[in-house]
Protein backbone atom coordinates (compact mmCIF):
# COMPACT_ATOMS: atom_id res chain seq x y z
CA UNK A 1 0.00 0.00 0.00
CA UNK A 2 1.08 4.00 -0.73
CA UNK A 3 2.88 5.14 2.70
CA UNK A 4 0.79 8.34 1.14
CA UNK A 5 -2.41 6.10 1.50
CA UNK A 6 -1.67 5.72 5.06
CA UNK A 7 -1.40 9.26 6.33
CA UNK A 8 -4.58 10.46 8.74
CA UNK A 9 -6.34 13.09 7.07
CA UNK A 10 -5.17 16.48 8.19
CA UNK A 11 -2.54 15.52 10.65
CA UNK A 12 -0.32 17.76 9.10
CA UNK A 13 -2.46 20.70 9.35
CA UNK A 14 -2.72 19.84 13.03
CA UNK A 15 0.83 19.53 13.58
CA UNK A 16 1.12 22.85 11.79
CA UNK A 17 -1.59 24.59 13.67
CA UNK A 18 0.11 23.12 17.26
CA UNK A 19 3.40 25.05 16.43
CA UNK A 20 1.63 28.19 15.56
CA UNK A 21 0.04 28.07 18.42
CA UNK A 22 2.86 27.67 20.56
CA UNK A 23 4.92 30.15 18.83
CA UNK A 24 1.85 32.18 19.66
CA UNK A 25 1.70 31.30 23.24
CA UNK A 26 5.78 31.88 23.69
CA UNK A 27 5.38 35.39 22.26
CA UNK A 28 2.16 36.33 24.17
CA UNK A 29 4.49 35.11 27.32
CA UNK A 30 7.29 37.18 25.92
CA UNK A 31 5.35 39.96 25.27
CA UNK A 32 3.85 39.96 29.09
CA UNK A 33 7.19 39.67 30.65
CA UNK A 34 8.58 42.34 28.74
CA UNK A 35 5.33 44.69 29.94
CA UNK A 36 6.10 43.74 33.13
CA UNK A 37 9.70 44.47 33.43
CA UNK A 38 9.27 47.52 31.82
CA UNK A 39 6.23 48.51 34.59
CA UNK A 40 8.85 47.76 37.22
CA UNK A 41 11.32 50.17 35.78
CA UNK A 42 8.78 52.32 35.18
CA UNK A 43 8.12 52.48 38.76
CA UNK A 44 11.59 52.84 39.80
CA UNK A 45 12.44 55.73 37.23
CA UNK A 46 9.13 57.33 38.91
CA UNK A 47 10.58 57.25 42.48
CA UNK A 48 13.29 58.76 41.53
CA UNK A 49 11.59 62.02 40.61
CA UNK A 50 11.58 63.96 44.26
CA UNK A 51 8.22 65.41 44.71
CA UNK A 52 6.63 67.55 47.60
CA UNK A 53 3.17 65.57 49.54
CA UNK A 54 0.25 67.27 49.66
CA UNK A 55 -3.21 66.78 51.22
CA UNK A 56 -6.18 66.91 49.07
CA UNK A 57 -9.47 67.95 50.52
CA UNK A 58 -13.03 68.87 50.23
CA UNK A 59 -16.21 69.47 51.98
CA UNK A 60 -19.74 68.14 51.56
CA UNK A 61 -22.01 69.84 54.56
CA UNK A 62 -20.26 68.12 57.50
CA UNK A 63 -18.96 65.32 55.71
CA UNK A 64 -15.33 66.51 55.06
CA UNK A 65 -12.97 64.21 53.05
CA UNK A 66 -9.19 64.16 52.26
CA UNK A 67 -6.39 61.99 50.47
CA UNK A 68 -2.67 62.23 50.69
CA UNK A 69 -1.47 63.13 47.09
CA UNK A 70 1.93 63.89 45.27
CA UNK A 71 1.22 64.02 41.70
CA UNK A 72 0.45 67.62 42.07
CA UNK A 73 1.26 70.50 39.58
CA UNK A 74 0.45 74.65 39.54
CA UNK A 75 -1.24 74.02 35.51
CA UNK A 76 -1.84 77.39 34.25
CA UNK A 77 -1.45 81.41 34.67
CA UNK A 78 -3.91 82.29 32.73
CA UNK A 79 -6.70 81.28 34.23
CA UNK A 80 -5.42 80.02 37.46
CA UNK A 81 -5.09 76.60 36.93
CA UNK A 82 -3.94 73.59 39.57
CA UNK A 83 -3.46 69.82 38.34
CA UNK A 84 -3.79 66.52 40.82
CA UNK A 85 -3.73 62.93 40.06
CA UNK A 86 -6.33 60.59 41.96
CA UNK A 87 -6.60 56.70 41.64
CA UNK A 88 -9.64 56.00 39.07
CA UNK A 89 -11.14 53.54 42.18
CA UNK A 90 -10.47 56.44 44.63
CA UNK A 91 -14.09 57.45 46.35
CA UNK A 92 -12.71 60.80 46.58
CA UNK A 93 -13.57 61.58 42.99
CA UNK A 94 -17.40 61.67 43.33
CA UNK A 95 -17.13 63.64 46.35
CA UNK A 96 -15.52 66.15 43.98
CA UNK A 97 -17.69 65.76 41.83
CA UNK A 98 -20.34 66.07 44.10
CA UNK A 99 -19.12 69.41 46.10
CA UNK A 100 -17.72 70.70 43.11
CA UNK A 101 -14.70 71.87 44.75
CA UNK A 102 -11.54 70.98 46.70
CA UNK A 103 -8.23 72.41 48.56
CA UNK A 104 -4.83 71.49 48.06
CA UNK A 105 -2.38 71.72 51.11
CA UNK A 106 1.27 71.77 50.55
CA UNK A 107 2.95 70.05 53.67
CA UNK A 108 5.67 71.20 55.77
CA UNK A 109 8.79 69.01 56.54
CA UNK A 110 7.27 68.53 60.36
CA UNK A 111 3.63 67.29 59.23
CA UNK A 112 4.61 63.53 57.94
CA UNK A 113 2.28 62.64 60.62
CA UNK A 114 -0.56 64.40 58.79
CA UNK A 115 0.40 63.18 55.42
CA UNK A 116 0.80 59.49 57.15
CA UNK A 117 -2.80 60.19 58.86
CA UNK A 118 -4.77 61.01 54.94
CA UNK A 119 -2.53 57.77 53.17
CA UNK A 120 -3.81 55.69 55.69
CA UNK A 121 -7.08 53.32 54.07
CA UNK A 122 -10.33 54.86 56.06
CA UNK A 123 -8.99 57.55 57.69
CA UNK A 124 -9.95 60.46 54.77
CA UNK A 125 -13.89 60.22 56.05
CA UNK A 126 -14.67 62.66 59.15
CA UNK A 127 -17.97 64.32 60.48
CA UNK A 128 -17.28 68.05 61.46
CA UNK A 129 -13.42 67.78 61.86
CA UNK A 130 -10.17 65.54 60.95
CA UNK A 131 -9.39 63.79 64.50
CA UNK A 132 -6.05 65.18 65.71
CA UNK A 133 -5.30 67.16 62.27
CA UNK A 134 -6.25 70.95 62.22
CA UNK A 135 -7.48 72.95 59.79
CA UNK A 136 -9.74 75.50 58.46
CA UNK A 137 -11.67 77.17 55.55
CA UNK A 138 -10.72 79.55 52.93
CA UNK A 139 -13.27 80.68 49.98
CA UNK A 140 -15.11 77.55 49.07
CA UNK A 141 -14.97 75.42 52.18
CA UNK A 142 -13.11 73.14 51.62
CA UNK A 143 -10.49 72.07 54.33
CA UNK A 144 -7.41 73.56 54.35
CA UNK A 145 -4.60 71.90 56.77
CA UNK A 146 -3.29 74.15 59.55
CA UNK A 147 0.75 75.35 59.89
CA UNK A 148 1.15 73.73 56.00
CA UNK A 149 3.69 75.22 54.01
CA UNK A 150 1.29 76.67 51.68
CA UNK A 151 -2.47 76.13 50.21
CA UNK A 152 -4.85 76.75 47.20
CA UNK A 153 -8.64 76.77 47.50
CA UNK A 154 -10.15 75.87 44.28
CA UNK A 155 -13.69 75.33 42.32
CA UNK A 156 -13.66 72.38 40.53
CA UNK A 157 -12.60 72.83 36.45
CA UNK A 158 -12.35 69.76 34.93
CA UNK A 159 -11.85 65.99 35.38
CA UNK A 160 -9.88 64.20 32.48
CA UNK A 161 -8.65 60.33 32.17
CA UNK A 162 -5.38 59.33 32.55
CA UNK A 163 -4.95 55.89 32.08
CA UNK A 164 -5.81 54.39 35.78
CA UNK A 165 -5.76 57.59 37.37
CA UNK A 166 -8.19 60.44 36.96
CA UNK A 167 -6.94 64.31 36.04
CA UNK A 168 -8.28 66.90 38.59
CA UNK A 169 -8.01 70.59 37.43
CA UNK A 170 -9.26 72.83 39.96
CA UNK A 171 -9.50 77.22 38.98
CA UNK A 172 -7.65 78.75 41.93
CA UNK A 173 -9.66 81.35 44.29
CA UNK A 174 -7.60 81.91 46.56
CA UNK A 175 -4.26 80.92 47.52
CA UNK A 176 -1.52 81.63 50.42
CA UNK A 177 1.57 80.08 52.34
CA UNK A 178 3.96 80.71 54.60
CA UNK A 179 6.09 83.77 55.51
CA UNK A 180 9.86 82.81 55.46
CA UNK A 181 9.48 79.17 55.75
CA UNK A 182 7.74 79.67 59.43
CA UNK A 183 4.21 77.62 59.71
CA UNK A 184 0.99 79.76 59.33
CA UNK A 185 -2.05 80.22 61.64
CA UNK A 186 -3.75 77.39 63.76
CA UNK A 187 -6.89 75.48 62.94
CA UNK A 188 -9.59 73.59 65.34
CA UNK A 189 -8.82 69.60 65.98
CA UNK A 190 -11.31 66.81 65.65
CA UNK A 191 -11.76 67.64 69.67
CA UNK A 192 -13.17 70.89 68.86
CA UNK A 193 -9.70 72.41 70.79
CA UNK A 194 -7.54 75.03 69.24
CA UNK A 195 -4.17 73.69 67.56
CA UNK A 196 -1.42 76.58 67.34
CA UNK A 197 0.20 76.57 63.66
CA UNK A 198 3.87 75.83 64.12
CA UNK A 199 6.34 78.59 64.76
CA UNK A 200 10.19 77.16 63.79
CA UNK A 201 11.34 77.34 60.51
CA UNK A 202 10.26 74.49 58.87
CA UNK A 203 11.08 73.34 54.75
CA UNK A 204 8.93 71.15 52.62
CA UNK A 205 7.90 67.89 53.54
CA UNK A 206 9.43 65.26 50.52
CA UNK A 207 9.26 62.52 48.90
CA UNK A 208 11.64 59.86 46.96
CA UNK A 209 12.84 56.46 46.38
CA UNK A 210 9.83 55.35 48.31
CA UNK A 211 10.38 57.25 51.87
CA UNK A 212 10.12 60.73 53.16
CA UNK A 213 12.81 63.49 52.88
CA UNK A 214 13.41 66.68 53.92
CA UNK A 215 15.77 69.83 53.07
CA UNK A 216 18.70 70.61 54.97
CA UNK A 217 19.58 73.62 55.91
CA UNK A 218 22.51 75.05 54.24
CA UNK A 219 24.24 76.42 57.53
CA UNK A 220 24.62 73.51 59.84
CA UNK A 221 27.72 74.98 61.49
CA UNK A 222 31.43 74.36 60.50
CA UNK A 223 32.59 70.79 61.68
CA UNK A 224 35.90 71.59 62.67
CA UNK A 225 33.74 74.00 65.65
CA UNK A 226 31.84 71.62 66.49
CA UNK A 227 34.79 68.85 67.05
CA UNK A 228 36.75 71.84 69.01
CA UNK A 229 33.37 72.48 71.31
CA UNK A 230 32.61 68.53 71.55
CA UNK A 231 36.09 67.95 72.50
CA UNK A 232 36.53 70.56 75.27
CA UNK A 233 33.33 69.25 76.11
CA UNK A 234 34.67 65.64 76.42
CA UNK A 235 37.31 66.44 78.23
CA UNK A 236 35.42 68.25 80.80
CA UNK A 237 33.16 65.47 81.46
CA UNK A 238 36.02 62.99 81.84
CA UNK A 239 37.74 65.07 84.89
CA UNK A 240 34.70 65.53 86.23
CA UNK A 241 33.26 62.20 86.33
CA UNK A 242 30.61 60.81 84.57
CA UNK A 243 28.85 57.95 85.98
CA UNK A 244 27.80 54.64 83.96
CA UNK A 245 23.89 55.78 84.99
CA UNK A 246 24.69 59.12 84.27
CA UNK A 247 25.95 57.63 80.54
CA UNK A 248 23.26 55.78 79.54
CA UNK A 249 20.92 58.63 80.93
CA UNK A 250 22.47 61.09 78.09
CA UNK A 251 22.59 57.76 75.21
CA UNK A 252 19.10 57.68 75.74
CA UNK A 253 18.06 61.05 75.65
CA UNK A 254 20.23 61.52 72.30
CA UNK A 255 21.40 58.42 70.47
CA UNK A 256 17.55 57.20 69.31
CA UNK A 257 16.54 60.63 68.09
CA UNK A 258 19.98 61.07 66.14
CA UNK A 259 19.14 57.37 64.70
CA UNK A 260 15.74 58.35 63.82
CA UNK A 261 17.08 61.84 62.51
CA UNK A 262 19.58 59.74 60.12
CA UNK A 263 17.20 57.07 58.94
CA UNK A 264 15.20 60.29 57.84
CA UNK A 265 18.25 61.93 55.94
CA UNK A 266 20.35 59.43 55.12
CA UNK A 267 23.37 61.60 54.40
CA UNK A 268 26.01 59.86 52.44
CA UNK A 269 28.78 60.80 54.49
CA UNK A 270 26.95 59.60 57.93
CA UNK A 271 25.97 56.09 56.42
CA UNK A 272 29.52 56.35 55.50
CA UNK A 273 31.40 56.67 58.72
CA UNK A 274 28.36 54.44 59.98
CA UNK A 275 29.75 51.71 57.83
CA UNK A 276 33.59 52.35 58.63
CA UNK A 277 32.83 51.94 62.40
CA UNK A 278 30.99 48.65 62.00
CA UNK A 279 34.05 47.48 59.48
CA UNK A 280 36.51 48.57 61.93
CA UNK A 281 34.42 47.04 65.16
CA UNK A 282 34.63 43.39 63.04
CA UNK A 283 38.36 43.76 62.24
CA UNK A 284 39.36 44.22 65.96
CA UNK A 285 36.84 42.33 66.98
CA UNK A 286 39.84 40.08 68.91
CA UNK A 287 41.11 42.93 70.82
CA UNK A 288 39.02 44.42 72.75
CA UNK A 289 41.04 47.71 73.52
CA UNK A 290 40.79 48.16 69.57
CA UNK A 291 36.82 46.90 69.49
CA UNK A 292 36.21 49.46 72.39
CA UNK A 293 37.93 52.35 70.37
CA UNK A 294 36.01 51.49 67.37
CA UNK A 295 32.22 51.09 69.09
CA UNK A 296 32.53 54.66 70.53
CA UNK A 297 33.92 55.84 66.93
CA UNK A 298 30.15 53.94 65.68
CA UNK A 299 28.30 56.22 68.39
CA UNK A 300 30.41 59.13 67.37
CA UNK A 301 29.43 58.70 63.85
CA UNK A 302 25.55 58.18 65.08
CA UNK A 303 25.90 61.61 65.89
CA UNK A 304 27.54 63.22 62.08
CA UNK A 305 24.60 60.77 60.96
CA UNK A 306 21.79 62.70 62.34
CA UNK A 307 22.85 65.79 60.62
CA UNK A 308 22.37 67.49 63.92
CA UNK A 309 25.33 69.95 64.90
CA UNK A 310 24.18 70.09 68.60
CA UNK A 311 23.44 66.31 68.49
CA UNK A 312 26.68 65.46 66.68
CA UNK A 313 28.63 67.64 69.41
CA UNK A 314 26.83 65.96 71.79
CA UNK A 315 27.33 62.29 71.59
CA UNK A 316 31.30 63.13 70.67
CA UNK A 317 31.36 64.82 74.04
CA UNK A 318 30.12 61.48 75.64
CA UNK A 319 33.40 59.50 73.65
CA UNK A 320 36.22 59.71 76.72
CA UNK A 321 33.38 58.68 79.42
CA UNK A 322 32.17 56.04 76.80
CA UNK A 323 35.60 54.94 76.67
CA UNK A 324 36.41 54.44 80.31
CA UNK A 325 33.11 52.75 81.55
CA UNK A 326 33.19 50.48 78.35
CA UNK A 327 36.99 49.27 78.33
CA UNK A 328 36.44 46.54 80.53
CA UNK A 329 34.93 43.28 80.69
CA UNK A 330 34.36 42.58 76.96
CA UNK A 331 34.59 39.61 75.64
CA UNK A 332 33.83 37.52 72.85
CA UNK A 333 29.88 37.20 73.72
CA UNK A 334 29.52 40.78 74.03
CA UNK A 335 31.61 41.90 70.95
CA UNK A 336 29.11 39.40 69.11
CA UNK A 337 25.99 41.10 70.71
CA UNK A 338 27.45 44.85 69.71
CA UNK A 339 28.23 44.36 66.25
CA UNK A 340 24.91 42.50 65.71
CA UNK A 341 22.91 45.48 67.42
CA UNK A 342 25.36 48.01 65.32
CA UNK A 343 24.81 46.41 62.26
CA UNK A 344 21.07 46.12 62.74
CA UNK A 345 21.27 49.63 63.69
CA UNK A 346 22.92 50.75 61.00
CA UNK A 347 20.60 48.55 58.36
CA UNK A 348 17.37 50.20 59.67
CA UNK A 349 19.25 53.93 58.82
CA UNK A 350 20.41 52.89 55.32
CA UNK A 351 17.02 51.68 54.72
CA UNK A 352 15.56 54.75 55.52
CA UNK A 353 13.75 53.31 58.07
CA UNK A 354 13.30 55.94 60.85
CA UNK A 355 11.05 53.79 63.28
CA UNK A 356 13.49 50.70 63.36
CA UNK A 357 16.02 52.85 63.47
CA UNK A 358 15.04 54.46 66.83
CA UNK A 359 13.56 50.79 67.99
CA UNK A 360 17.03 49.25 67.47
CA UNK A 361 19.04 51.77 68.95
CA UNK A 362 16.75 51.89 72.31
CA UNK A 363 16.95 48.21 72.54
CA UNK A 364 20.54 48.24 72.31
CA UNK A 365 20.91 50.92 75.16
CA UNK A 366 18.60 48.75 77.33
CA UNK A 367 20.93 46.00 76.94
CA UNK A 368 24.24 48.15 77.42
CA UNK A 369 22.23 49.51 80.79
CA UNK A 370 22.21 46.26 82.45
CA UNK A 371 25.64 45.28 81.58
CA UNK A 372 26.80 49.09 82.47
CA UNK A 373 25.10 50.46 85.22
CA UNK A 374 25.78 49.65 89.19
CA UNK A 375 22.91 47.61 90.73
CA UNK A 376 20.10 49.18 92.68
CA UNK A 377 20.98 47.62 96.02
CA UNK A 378 24.68 48.61 97.18
CA UNK A 379 27.33 45.82 98.12
CA UNK A 380 26.66 45.12 102.13
CA UNK A 381 30.53 45.50 102.51
CA UNK A 382 33.18 46.52 100.48
CA UNK A 383 34.60 43.06 100.86
CA UNK A 384 31.39 41.63 99.20
CA UNK A 385 32.24 39.67 96.23
CA UNK A 386 30.73 41.59 92.89
CA UNK A 387 27.52 39.73 91.63
CA UNK A 388 26.54 39.56 87.72
CA UNK A 389 25.16 42.80 87.33
CA UNK A 390 27.39 44.93 89.61
CA UNK A 391 30.30 45.54 87.04
CA UNK A 392 32.92 48.29 88.98
CA UNK A 393 33.40 49.67 92.41
CA UNK A 394 32.32 52.50 93.56
CA UNK A 395 35.91 53.89 94.38
CA UNK A 396 37.73 57.31 92.79
CA UNK A 397 39.72 54.76 91.13
CA UNK A 398 38.40 52.22 88.94
CA UNK A 399 39.38 48.72 90.31
CA UNK A 400 41.47 46.40 88.23
CA UNK A 401 38.78 44.28 86.87
CA UNK A 402 38.50 40.31 88.25
CA UNK A 403 37.64 37.67 86.29
CA UNK A 404 34.44 37.57 87.54
CA UNK A 405 33.48 40.80 85.83
CA UNK A 406 30.42 40.54 83.41
CA UNK A 407 30.83 42.15 79.75
CA UNK A 408 30.09 45.34 78.75
CA UNK A 409 28.30 45.89 75.55
CA UNK A 410 29.34 49.38 73.40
Amino acid sequence: MNARANAVPGAASDAASNVTSDVASDMASDVASDAAALADSFRHAAGRFASGVTVVTTRNGDHLYGITATSFVSLSMNPLLVAVSINSHSPFLDEVNATGCFAVSVLASGQRDVSQYFSTRGRGRAEGAFPGVGTRTERTGAPVVSACLSWFDTRLHAILPGGDHQILIGEVVAAGGTENGTAGPGGTAGNGTAVPGGTEENGPLLYWAGGYRRLDPDDQGTPARVEAFADALSARLHEDGLSPSELIEAQRALEPAAAELAAFRRLPEGLAALKRAIDGSRVAASTPERFTEESVRFHAALGMASGNPAIAASLHSLARSRHAHYSTGTNPEATRRALAAHQEIYDAIAAGDAVRAREAMTAHLAVVSKRLCCPAEPAETQTAPQTETQTETQTVTPAVPSTATPAKES
